[in-house]
């Protein structure tokens, strides 16, 4: 590709080309109704980029929940709340209140609650 071809629809056609198949049904569902190779180049990209970005910023979200644990002088109420402040940044839907019974169970830090569960 050289310079000259990295303008207007040549552009859009190689990297809707290059992208793969996979990418390209993405682009498709994102783009919907507009086809890809009717929206430019900055267009496509930012749709892309958005879609990884809210992806990552999910399972990161998610990791930080998974990872939590109650602290030896933290009250269980405040740990609670805690707990629902996070899942309420990580999307689980319909999971919502089994994701919070059980990383209340894990995480609450009490000697012997969990042999007793």
């Amino acid at each position: 590709m050289t310079k000259k071809d990295m303008k207007g629809d040549k552009i859009v056609a190689h990297f809707l080309t290059f992208i793969g198949q996979e990418a390209y049904s993405l682009l498709k569902t994102l783009a919907y109704p507009d086809k890809p190779i009717s929206l430019p180049y900055t267009t496509l990209k930012e749709l892309l980029l958005n879609h990884v970005k809210c992806t990552s910023f999910e399972c990161r979200e998610r990791a930080k929940f998974h990872k939590m644990i109650r602290q030896d002088n933290q009250k269980v109420k405040d740990f609670i709340l805690e707990l629902q402040r996070q899942a309420a940044k990580c999307n689980f839907g319909d999971q919502l209140h089994v994701q919070l019974r059980d990383r209340l169970i894990a995480g609450i830090n009490i000697p012997g609650l969990e042999k007793s569960c």
